[in-house]
């Protein structure tokens, strides 16, 4: 059953009092090429802000708090992860850096000639096994299958942003991808709220940093 109308415009009100709107949410991502990505991000920026103040403004506790810390976890690590995402592989794609993340050593089988194939396999033996030719190789992985420690260490390595930063939101990273009962039940909830209200203060020092360093980032690509 829904809120009355009373009840939805005091919350409203509550919130939009604390709360910047959409349009401000979108210009802190005025540095991403991609306007649907912008728009998405605007989007979860803003809607994690909200719940977060619906919750704050219910005087959250226990249960639910830990359920408020688990939403600030997981969306702020998301924004973090789709920018620099986007600004590696669409804004810098053709960077060596940036090209390396998705490449690793492989063997690459030869082909030759049956004769000579036969005339090698006579001379070559290792333990009864056939003796298959090879040269070192490079393979290419995609994209979304490069970890986001290395995506933020390269990051760092570009200039984007600095040191600690890239330290703390692997951090934040990490904790998303480890949040579930067990996870939770070992670490205390000081720790837990702590890490909550640093991924969402982390994020405007983070966008400072990458708007202030991707122009020059991308003229040193040029």
């Amino acid at each position: 059953m829904a809120f009355t109308d009373e009840t939805k415009q005091a919350i409203e009100s509550y919130i939009d009092g604390h709360l910047a709107d959409w349009d401000w949410h979108k210009d802190r991502f005025d540095f991403i090429s991609d306007n649907v990505l912008r728009d998405r991000l605007a989007d979860e920026f803003m809607s994690t802000r909200y719940v977060y103040k619906l919750l704050e403004g219910m005087s959250a506790d226990s249960w639910l708090l830990r359920a408020q810390i688990r939403l600030q976890v997981l969306s702020y690590a998301s924004i973090y992860e789709a920018v620099i995402h986007h600004i590696l592989f669409d804004d810098l794609a053709s960077n060596s850096d940036v090209q390396s993340l998705t490449e690793f050593k492989m063997k690459k089988v030869i082909a030759i000639p049956s004769a000579k194939m036969a005339q090698l396999q006579a001379a070559l033996e290792h333990d009864g096994k056939d003796i298959i030719p090879t040269y070192e190789g490079i393979g290419r992985t995609d994209t979304t299958k490069v970890r986001f420690d290395k995506k933020a260490e390269c990051a760092e390595k570009l200039g984007l942003i600095e040191e600690w930063l890239k330290d703390e939101i692997i951090e934040f990273y990490e904790a998303r991808n480890a949040i579930h009962i067990h996870a939770e039940i070992r670490k205390s909830l000081e720790y837990q709220l702590d890490l909550s209200k640093r991924a969402y203060r982390r994020m405007e020092p983070f966008i400072d940093q990458i708007r202030n360093n991707l122009p020059q980032v991308l003229a040193n690509n040029a």
